[in-house]
């Protein structure tokens, strides 16, 4: 019997290839994150500086001043309580960022009367309360004189002055002033550094506001107290 022939000698996998392969696999993971970073990271630039303030009265009855948050990250809107256009949606994305946010001792929420006559204390502590919101949350709801309350929202966050609607135009008959629905986003140091129009008639833009101005809050919470 003949003897077998010698079987063929095994392969090496080619550990030097393999080394490279990975390195290379790794530096383009390595490098994708860091351009994904880059690309999502936002500038937030300072759009005014508040210089003034604003004494309100709180749904508590509490008299405050806006001054007071001074060194938190506030954010900042109009609302009314009857009110049949976007209100809905900013204070639902106040909701939201209260939820998120709302166990921190650095952050805040103000919901600002544009109608003060009507939305008198009394109506804004019933109004929380449907919002299952207590009086000790960092949420103020705020009314007083409807002049210093406009004079600052058009003087000092630089919204957009309120409008009567005519007549003809109303949705109902509480439905007097048009007034600006975006929501403002204040840094520790009493600078506006963003309006997001978290209402808006193209849902992807509404969306896309959304994103923002809680990536951007993201971002100041993180800077450090001064």
């Amino acid at each position: 019997m003949s003897d077998p022939s010698p079987s063929a000698p095994r392969s090496r996998p080619p550990w030097g290839l393999i080394v490279v392969i990975l390195a290379s696999v790794a530096a383009a993971i390595i490098y994708n994150m860091t351009l994904q970073r880059t690309v999502l990271k936002r500038e937030i630039p300072v759009r005014t500086t508040i210089t003034g303030d604003l004494s309100a009265t709180e749904r508590t009855g509490r008299v405050v001043r806006l001054s007071e948050l001074r060194g938190k990250v506030v954010v900042c809107a109009y609302v009314y309580t009857v009110c049949p256009h976007g209100c809905a949606a900013v204070i639902g994305e106040m909701q939201k960022l209260f939820k998120l946010f709302g166990q921190r001792d650095d952050f805040h929420l103000v919901s600002i009367a544009v109608l003060p006559e009507h939305d008198t204390p009394e109506f804004l502590s019933a109004y929380a309360d449907g919002l299952g919101l207590k009086p000790t949350d960092p949420w103020w709801f705020l009314t007083g004189n409807r002049q210093e309350i406009w004079d600052y929202m058009d003087q000092q966050l630089l919204l957009t002055p309120a409008q009567p609607i005519p007549p003809e135009e109303r949705l109902n008959p509480l439905d007097t002033y048009e007034h600006d629905l975006r929501i403002v986003l204040i840094d520790r140091e009493s600078q506006v550094r963003g309006y997001y129009s978290v209402f808006h008639p193209q849902e992807e833009v509404a969306e896309l506001m959304q994103e923002n101005l809680e990536a951007d809050l993201v971002t100041l919470l993180a800077e450090p107290k001064s």
